[in-house]
């Protein structure tokens, strides 16, 4: 087996401060204001790395470990996949908690009880080292197709996330890849050395809790709105629906009117207000006021730089588009334009 040609001291601090950042990251997260199944799973994740790390640590620097503590940090191993998956899965599709999920640490579970039976010898020199390292291979690349599917489907936009995290995401999974990678190319492959995964590995991690620190965002879970658990529509219905609500915004106009509601659009389309507005919140990713306001300041943004409307008030070209006051308008042209209507008109005049 293969080791890092520097010192002793070097391996064992590099080590040691990624295990240190790696466990903050876990108490912040499962101790923290913003409780939800995500930063639950991905607590549990960076819990289970460290103790990884740990054993990694101790095995090499210490000149005996005991099996059970060994069988530990293996255990932890096994079930570093299946959590850094579900995390994934949870955060680009939230739902509510299956506990067909615990399937997928079966084999963490299963070893847990024979902890105190096992060893190098009658198990992990056996192949049940191998099998974890390729289990964990296969979780990786899992992972990633799940990833790479969701940021590349862009003709769904209720599948898509936000920049922010998509990045998180990215970051993520190379830094917590590379220890899973680094461990199987050891072992299996014999092309690493063993302490190259938690070296990686900590240096990745701090760059993960800085972007984590700066984003905090990231760690909000988009909530599951629990009256839309049980609406019966199909696929073929909700796309019908959709494609009726965009026909009605852009032949008949109907948001230029201020009083114009959800209720209404709910009457046109003949349909309950609250499947109208699950169609809006899932099909366009948005909720019934950005929805409609989105249409006002598109047309209002397209009078301000027509020569026909020069001469007409910003106000009044406001009130046209279907906004009750000149406040309200402004807010939300810089929510969708990012700057304000008076500047727009500069700019393109």
């Amino acid at each position: 087996m293969k080791v890092l040609k520097i010192s002793k001291e070097i391996e064992l601090l590099l080590g040691s401060f990624g295990a240190i950042q790696s466990a903050f990251l876990t108490i912040y997260l499962f101790f923290g204001k913003k409780h939800n199944t995500t930063n639950t799973l991905l607590s549990i994740f960076f819990f289970l790395i460290t103790i990884r790390v740990i054993k990694s640590l101790l095995w090499v620097y210490l000149d005996t470990l005991s099996d059970w503590f060994m069988n530990i940090g293996f255990i932890a191993h096994y079930a570093t996949g299946p959590s850094l998956f579900l995390y994934f899965l949870y955060v680009i599709n939230p739902k509510k908690w299956n506990t067909i999920n615990y399937l997928h640490f079966t084999p963490s579970i299963l070893l847990l009880l024979f902890i105190f039976k096992i060893n190098g010898s009658n198990f992990w020199h056996l192949g049940g080292y191998s099998f974890l390292l390729y289990h964990q291979l296969i979780y990786t690349g899992i992972t990633l197709g799940v990833l790479c599917y969701y940021l590349l489907k862009k003709d769904k936009k209720e599948y898509l996330i936000e920049k922010s995290k998509r990045f998180w995401l990215l970051i993520l999974f190379t830094g917590t890849a590379s220890i899973q990678l680094a461990y199987f190319s050891n072992y299996i492959l014999g092309l690493s050395p063993y302490l190259l995964g938690p070296i990686i590995y900590a240096a990745f991690i701090y760059v993960i809790a800085f972007y984590a620190f700066v984003n905090q965002s990231i760690f909000e879970e988009k909530q599951v709105n629990s009256k839309y658990q049980n609406i019966n529509i199909t696929k073929q219905e909700f796309t019908h629906y959709q494609n009726e609500i965009i026909k009605i915004m852009q032949s008949e106009r109907p948001y230029l009117d201020a009083s114009f509601s959800l209720v209404k659009l709910s009457k046109q389309i003949s349909l309950p207000t609250y499947l109208t507005s699950h169609i809006i919140n899932k099909g366009f990713d948005t909720n019934f006021s950005d929805f409609i306001n989105s249409y006002r300041v598109n047309d209002a943004a397209s009078k301000l730089i027509s020569s026909s409307y020069h001469h007409i008030k910003i106000s009044q070209i406001a009130y046209d588009c279907g906004f009750n006051t000149l406040s309200s308008f402004n807010t939300a042209f810089k929510k969708i334009k990012g700057t304000t209507p008076s500047q727009f008109k500069k700019q393109t005049i």
